[in-house]
């Protein structure tokens, strides 16, 4: 019987709750509300391609999607605190936008071409028939020293970052200098300075027409006077150049997929809604919907 105290503290023990999986750490925060690690992959996932780039591409782009965000939940804890969505009106609008959703995702699902689609043969042929459209433009491979120089800055602020551009332009001309140690001390654009200045391969009509210009008689290596834009002083160095080329059939076969899958995927859902008003015409009593706009429209003003 002495063991009993010992059994009944065991069972005890054993019925005790597991203590619930530490919660991580929100990595940002407006108040009350608060953003996991989980929930903010979850949110850039849900993003378009071309926005998550953007994002992954610049601290301060994210930053400021991440702001949205708990901005956008902020506000809608307090429309829940308040029952918004229970106003009829608001109800009605959800469920629209529900709709919505469940008629563009089944329409995706029933517009998916063949996952073998389109056919190397096929894709071929529309390269040897556009050989034309795949043409790359030529580009520069630049880097910078950016000081910017603010609207309304003084005529102090203004002549102390022309001195300062001026004395790098000596310093990255002086022989053996190092222009990426440079950009990396001096330069005030961010992304580009992380890089030693280097803003990656550009086409020239994606250059401020003063860049253009300043770096069209420039040679591999060498570096710009000073460029006054209005943002600012630039110093750029001419890294490389590449021609004009015809891209290969290998380097645009990604972008031929894409595109024809987008085109396969147009046909067969404009196919499949041909299909469904086919079999079912819709019909419109045009005196009902006369009756309706009359009672919709603005009562005439009273003489």
């Amino acid at each position: 019987m002495r063991r009993l105290p010992v059994l009944v503290a065991l069972l005890a023990l054993g019925a005790a709750p597991v203590a619930a999986a530490q919660q991580p750490e929100p990595v940002a925060r407006m108040g009350a509300i608060g953003l996991s690690p989980a929930e903010i992959e979850a949110f850039l996932r849900g993003l378009s391609p071309e926005i998550r780039a953007q994002a992954v591409a610049s601290r301060e782009a994210l930053d400021g999607l991440i702001r949205a965000e708990l901005t956008r939940r902020a506000v809608a804890a307090e429309a829940a605190k308040a029952g918004w969505a229970d106003r009829p009106e608001v109800a009605a609008m959800i469920d629209q936008a529900r709709q919505q959703v469940v008629v563009e995702t089944w329409l995706a699902a029933r517009s998916e071409p063949p996952a073998a689609a389109p056919s190397e043969a096929d894709l071929r042929r529309i390269y040897d028939d556009n050989t034309a459209r795949f043409v790359a433009p030529a580009q520069l491979r630049l880097a910078q020293i950016f000081l910017p120089v603010p609207q309304g800055a003084s005529a102090e602020a203004a002549a102390a970052a022309e001195d300062q551009i001026g004395d790098l332009r000596r310093k990255a001309r002086a022989r053996g200098a190092d222009f990426a140690a440079l950009a990396r001390q001096s330069s005030q654009h961010q992304d580009s300075a992380d890089n030693g200045g280097d803003m990656g391969w550009l086409s020239e009509d994606q250059l401020l027409p003063e860049i253009r210009q300043a770096v069209a008689g420039l040679d591999k290596g060498a570096v710009s006077a000073p460029i006054r834009s209005q943002a600012g002083w630039h110093l750029i160095r001419l890294i490389d150049r590449r021609d004009s080329r015809v891209q290969g059939f290998d380097e645009v076969r990604p972008l031929l997929v894409e595109a024809v899958r987008r085109q396969q995927a147009a046909d067969l859902r404009r196919r499949y809604v041909e299909g469904l008003v086919g079999a079912a015409p819709p019909a419109i009593n045009e005196i009902a919907v006369a009756e309706i706009l009359s009672r919709l429209a603005p009562a005439a003003p009273t003489q």
